[in-house]
């Protein structure tokens, strides 16, 4: 069944790769089976990976706590947008502008599907972090950073998590 699209979070399924493709058939519609018996209403759409499908659910949170962790599948709570890096970084701005606070730390980790070169993920790691570093005046901190940023690129989709690690926030901030 399909949900009208709001632009909320979605959920990013990646199935475990298996060189049978009967076995992600099976795979896909046990996860199905699991979510019909629940009677949940979702759309489950596919991507350019076969392994890789997006889940749209009204409550992404609430369905994570409900699901069986398994280990046919890989579940995380996405923003998508278009593939685009213009439509990238305005959504990651859009969600964490009014979060940041003077000397916080970020760092990015770019995911592509595996029809492209490991230099498309760094370029693209690299120039977003230019941007950011740029928009936000925040710097990169590769160890324990307070933001990171997650980008699933799967084709003309692009899926953003992203996780906030108060925790790493030292004490001894100057605020302005």
């Amino acid at each position: 069944m399909k949900l009208k699209k709001q632009n909320n979070k979605e959920l990013l399924i990646k199935f475990k790769q298996t060189p049978n493709p009967k076995e992600l058939d099976d795979m896909l519609t046990q996860f199905e089976n699991n979510m019909n018996k629940k009677h949940h209403k979702y759309f489950l759409k596919e991507s350019e990976n076969p392994f890789i499908y997006f889940l749209e659910y009204s409550k992404p949170e609430e369905l994570m706590k409900e699901l069986e962790i398994k280990e046919e599948y890989k579940i995380t709570p996405v923003t998508c947008v278009m593939s685009n890096m213009n439509y990238i970084t305005a959504t990651i701005l859009r969600k964490i502008r009014h979060k940041i606070c003077y000397q916080d730390t970020f760092k990015v980790n770019c995911y592509i599907n595996s029809y492209t070169t490991p230099e498309t993920k760094e370029k693209i790691e690299e120039e977003l972090t230019a941007r950011l570093k740029n928009l936000m005046h925040l710097e990169k901190d590769l160890i324990k950073p307070v933001w990171t940023i997650e980008i699933y690129i799967v084709g003309d989709i692009t899926g953003i998590n992203i996780i906030s690690k108060k925790q790493n926030r030292t004490n001894d901030k100057i605020w302005t």
